[in-house]
């Protein structure tokens, strides 16, 4: 009996961070059964997400690909249909412009007409005279129209197409940045799911432990069926949340396959864990950070674009002049015998817009309105952008602490479990006060968990929120 109590005492030593109190460590050393001890601290420290995907999940394949988040998110920017659509939407735009800019060049149209008249016609020529004509007539004919003068339309409908095309190349770097951070949270995601997992299983194992050792002493008429009972309660509560745990952590590795394309169902693995430490970038400079922002250069290109239409608006009620050759092949107007002819001529198309009662300065105030309005969305943007910064940095410097009090509250928790298990043990607690201190231990682990994944997803944040890819 003293060497599973030596063992269960063992198991929490060895799985208890660096730092623990050294107390319940000696009081463990100094016990002579020391091979009990050692026996149930390499156990602890065996891989118990391996161990549990080898008892647990027998049809989860071994080769599993091992995955960094540098190569995940290669991956799903290559892959992401998102992206794909924001650069064909950026392909259009572009050959929008050079259509465009044809408008500069001269027009080359061709033209053809074939008519045939059902009834016969003669063409009289006099009281006794008169000339059968021909049923059919055709003529083939091309033009060469310049444009000299359009009164800015083509300008301003080029330069237009050009804004849209260059909003449409920022689009797709905001869209990179939303894939990015999407793929950031899908992976440390995963990567929290697999440390609750770990807890998960440990603390199972804790339970089950424990639960062995209640029920030895049951068996030896030591204590009482109900705290028997509470644990085999605690122990089927700790499966299922071990359970619920592993299925979470499943679905996170089909959401990664899915971002990848890959079959959902495909055996990956993350490789890093989300309890690693990263460094704690510096506050970016806000004129930077403005400079750089994908979506506030789309807000000034909008300004810019709206100003443009105010011209286009106006242009469309100027003046227009254009010149041209125009030619044509077939027969003659008045079709006596067949014969068929060339036609040349010079053309000169002068437009001058006179009244269209008030249309001009209607749709002219109507742009200058929406003006306007492209000015103060700016404006809403840069102060946007300004709480996004300001937010992004106070959740990275908040996340920092709070890690470092989830990981000294986990710490007490193994001791708290440890001192109220002993003193179980010994008669001095009862077992709620055992049930207690697991469920304590529970749940700052899950803090621990929660707390190293809010801070990866703070500083992922961050980094959108201050344009740290065009930094680099």
């Amino acid at each position: 009996m003293k060497k599973q109590y030596i063992s269960l005492i063992a198991l929490l030593a060895g799985f208890a961070p660096a730092g623990l109190s050294a107390q319940v460590q000696e009081t463990a050393l100094a016990n002579p059964a020391t091979s009990v001890q050692a026996e149930a601290g390499d156990v602890a420290k065996v891989s118990l997400v391996d161990d549990f995907m080898n008892r647990a999940n027998v049809d989860q394949a071994t080769d599993s690909l091992s995955i960094t988040y540098a190569d995940f998110e290669k991956s799903v920017l290559d892959y992401s249909q998102t992206l794909k659509q924001s650069v064909a939407k950026q392909v259009a735009m572009k050959k929008a412009m050079q259509v465009a800019k044809t408008g500069f060049l001269p027009s080359v149209d061709g033209s053809g007409n074939y008519s045939y008249r059902i009834n016969d016609y003669e063409m009289p020529f006099g009281d006794d005279f008169s000339i059968a004509m021909k049923h059919d007539s055709y003529s083939l004919g091309y033009s060469v129209m310049q444009p000299v003068f359009a009164g800015g339309s083509i300008l301003y409908n080029y330069k237009g197409q050009k804004i849209q095309n260059n909003i449409a190349e920022q689009s797709i770097e905001l869209t990179k940045d939303n894939v990015i951070l999407a793929a950031e949270n899908s992976y440390w995601g995963a990567a929290a799911q697999k440390e609750m997992f770990q807890v998960m299983t440990r603390y199972s194992e804790i339970v089950g432990y424990l639960l062995k050792v209640l029920q030895d002493r049951y068996n030896d008429g030591m204590i009482s069926k109900t705290d028997l009972i509470q644990m085999e309660v605690r122990k089927k509560e700790a499966d299922i949340q071990r359970l619920n745990a592993f299925e979470s952590y499943k679905i996170a590795m089909q959401n990664m396959n899915v971002l990848m394309g890959r079959v959902p169902t495909d055996s990956i693995n993350v490789a890093e864990s989300v309890a690693e430490k990263t460094a704690t970038p510096e506050l970016a400079n806000i004129n930077t950070v403005m400079s750089v922002r994908p979506d506030l250069a789309i807000s000034k290109l909008n300004v810019d674009y709206q100003k443009n239409l105010i011209r286009l608006t106006t242009a469309k009620y100027n003046p227009t002049l254009a010149v041209g050759y125009q030619g044509a092949w077939g027969t003659q107007m008045i079709n006596v015998n067949g014969d068929t002819q060339f036609n040349h001529s010079l053309l000169v198309s002068l437009k001058v817009p006179l009244f269209r009662w008030g249309a001009r300065f209607k749709q002219t105030a109507s742009q200058k309105a929406l003006y306007t309005q492209s000015l103060y969305a700016l404006q809403d943007k840069q102060d946007q952008i300004s709480k996004e910064l300001a937010a992004a940095w106070t959740k990275v410097t908040d996340s920092e602490r709070r890690v470092d009090l989830s990981e000294k509250n986990c710490k007490l928790a193994d001791e708290n479990l440890e001192l109220n298990t002993f003193s179980y043990s010994e008669g001095r607690l009862s077992i709620l006060d055992v049930l207690s201190a697991q469920l304590t231990w529970i749940q700052a682990y899950t803090n621990l968990v929660q707390s190293h994944y809010q801070a990866k997803i703070a500083l992922a944040t961050y980094k959108k929120a201050a344009g740290e890819r065009y930094m680099k």
